[in-house]
């Protein structure tokens, strides 16, 4: 529209300078003045607007769920509170897991003070996306005259994996259970196993045994015993195409949200693909969960690098396992 609107107006310049030269009337004098103030004044007229536009981006939900519909919301709006004749606004969209960056380049016309816009986010693979606007062009109410003025606008939005059916972990083995280590139960309830010490301050009352400290100088304090049970270490390679990556990160989340659930501490981690550096993080809670998906999804993710070692693995206070990215079987 630019380009056919600069056209038209060196069309009409060039009649009129032709008529100033070849005919002998005020007219053509006059409609040769104005032709050539008209983007002067359109400029004027229009610069208020042009300089205050703004651009502001943001996800319509912060987070969603993979295959679940979002939208970026982009709005277009000036300080001056003027209608804008037109627009060009350049969005880059950039997704940390898999690499993936798209552009988009919009034009708007006869704006309003205020527009509003969506444009659909792709959800098909879990990660972040990273939205940016990095300038905006702005054109006089004739099309002629454009000013491109650099802003940085940025947004983000998560694309949390699909809930499936959690996986059941192994049970701990009996010799496991029998070589933890025992420890003061958190509280005063009672209990089989326990072992004396002396009395400290802000040591509950009631655990303290009176019959001991009868014959002591000191308070016997009964302190019970409990034996732990082991930590799940839920551990995956953060590397592979996105179908696959997107189905192991999917059994991580549900199973993860299985277990605090069910009231259960674990952990999650999982190595670098690129320096091998490894990532640990202990879940406690829904809070803990989301810090820990926040920076998972927001590393990038190839197709081959750094591999945590396979296999159950246990010790007397934990068991790592290991999840493995699930081949469909060619017929």
């Amino acid at each position: 529209m630019t380009a056919r609107m600069r056209i038209l107006y060196l069309a009409v310049l060039a009649v009129f300078f032709w008529m100033f030269l070849y005919v002998d009337s005020w007219l053509a004098a006059y409609g040769l003045l104005i032709v050539l103030v008209m983007p002067v004044l359109s400029l004027l007229v229009s610069l208020p607007a042009m300089l205050g536009c703004r651009v502001r981006v943001e996800g319509c939900k912060g987070q969603c769920c993979r295959g679940e519909e979002n939208q970026w919301r982009i709005t277009v709006y000036n300080t001056a509170r003027l209608p804008l004749p037109r627009v060009k606004v350049r969005l880059t969209m950039h997704q940390t897991l898999t690499g993936v960056t798209l552009t988009k380049t919009m034009r708007y016309h006869r704006l309003p003070a205020t527009l509003n816009d969506r444009l659909p986010m792709d959800t098909n693979h879990c990660g972040i996306w990273e939205a940016g606007v990095h300038w905006v062009q702005v054109y006089d109410a004739l099309g002629l005259i454009a000013i491109r003025r650099r802003v940085l606008v940025t947004a983000q939005a998560a694309v949390l994996p699909q809930p499936v059916e959690p996986e059941t972990l192994p049970q701990t083995t009996q010799s496991q259970e029998q070589t933890t280590a025992q420890r003061p139960r958190r509280g005063d309830g009672m209990g089989e196993e326990y072992e004396l010490r002396t009395y400290q301050p802000g040591d509950p009352v009631r655990m303290i045994h009176w019959k001991l400290s009868s014959k002591s100088e000191e308070l016997i304090l009964r302190e019970v015993l409990e034996r732990p049970e082991a930590v799940p270490v839920l551990t995956f390679d953060h590397l592979g195409p996105p179908d696959v990556l997107d189905g192991v990160l999917d059994r991580l989340w549900s199973l993860s949200n299985a277990l605090l659930e069910q009231q259960k501490t674990h952990e999650i981690q999982w190595l670098h693909p690129e320096n091998g550096q490894q990532f640990r993080f202990l879940l406690q809670g829904q809070g803990d969960l989301r810090r820990c998906f926040g920076v998972l999804l927001s590393q990038p993710a190839p197709l081959e690098g750094h591999r945590f070692p396979t296999g159950l693995r246990q010790s007397a206070d934990r068991y790592e396992y290991h999840l493995e990215p699930v081949r469909e079987e060619k017929p």
